[in-house]
């Protein structure tokens, strides 16, 4: 009964009805406002609270935590999905891991709210809206949402995480500070910049000065927490790259995170993937302009090398 009441309130979540409602529609002020947030970290902070003392031993075999930074539709929800398909990967989408370390959570409680998560995205089948045409990253008979054993937890909320760094850099030292019996690993999915810049322009509804801004604003955070990392705990990956050769990049990331991998796992992941990126840059009419602005923009930054409208 308890599973059939979860799945309609999943497929609930996930309809476009509630969509509409949370996001543009009344309910969007309701849980914008902080009245809501403060009640609802509050009521997550007890719930988790009570689940850590159920199952104290539930993750005694975590050793790292993952946190993804970088841009928006740049591949963080796509390698994410991969990784939570992992049997002892906990990997969580939209989870605002930052929140709950500001708000003073235990490392479990913030481990039980991406396990949540896991399940809850697994169950409406790891379907991704925020891309132009819906795609699904779920991985046919793999662990999404399930466990073996949880040696890796993390989540993958790139852009908003990014954010949250820029504004209050000190969230970094925290979460290490938090995270102190694991370690602690970031993961930048980079993408060639016209095409989130595109995408930015289109489903964010920002005119190009707006979104070309954005996005190298952002690179000026991640130059500095680039900066800040040494390489053991930092692995960039280029979107196009992973796609090229899947199966190699995601053996990368697993052993970055400290787990390892075989062929069943990457065959299944690498089977539900396009052959090559799609070019959403294509969608729009780019200007002469345009294009050589963003270019300029492209070769101020190191982990930009190489990328320009046509590559």
């Amino acid at each position: 009964m308890g599973s059939s009441l979860e799945d309609l309130w999943v497929s609930w979540l996930n309809s476009d009805r509630w969509r509409q409602f949370a996001k543009r529609g009344a309910g969007a002020r309701v849980f914008r406002s902080r009245t809501f947030q403060k009640l609802n970290s509050a009521r997550r902070f007890a719930l988790t609270y009570y689940k850590s003392l159920r199952q104290p031993a539930l993750f005694d075999e975590v050793n790292t935590f993952c946190l993804f930074i970088g841009h928006v539709k740049s591949g963080g929800t796509m390698l994410g999905s991969l990784l939570d398909a992992h049997p002892d990967i906990i990997l969580a989408d939209e989870v605002d891991v930052l929140h709950y370390v500001s708000a003073g959570f235990k490392p479990e409680q913030i481990y039980h709210i991406l396990l949540k998560r896991s399940r809850r995205e697994a169950m409406k089948g790891r379907v991704t809206a925020r891309r132009l045409t819906p795609y699904s990253f779920a991985v046919p008979g793999q662990w999404q949402g399930r466990y073996r054993t949880i040696r890796t937890v993390g989540a993958s909320r790139a852009g908003p995480s990014t954010g949250k760094l820029s504004r209050a850099p000190e969230l970094l030292p925290q979460l290490q500070e938090r995270m102190s019996d694991v370690d602690v690993k970031l993961i930048q999915m980079i993408r060639n910049p016209y095409d989130p810049i595109t995408l930015m322009m289109i489903r964010g509804e920002r005119s190009f000065d707006n979104a070309i801004n954005h996005y190298f604003d952002y690179c000026q955070t991640l130059t500095r927490l680039r900066q800040q990392l040494p390489d053991s705990n930092l692995l960039a990956l280029r979107y196009e790259e992973f796609l090229a050769d899947p199966r190699s990049c995601l053996t990368t990331a697993c052993r970055f995170l400290g787990v390892e991998v075989d062929d069943e796992y990457l065959d299944a992941c690498a089977g539900i993937l396009y052959d090559s990126p799609e070019r959403d840059r294509d969608a729009i009419e780019w200007t002469a302009g345009w294009i050589e602005a963003v270019q300029e923009r492209i070769d101020e930054i190191d982990f930009l090398a190489g990328y320009t409208f046509e590559s």
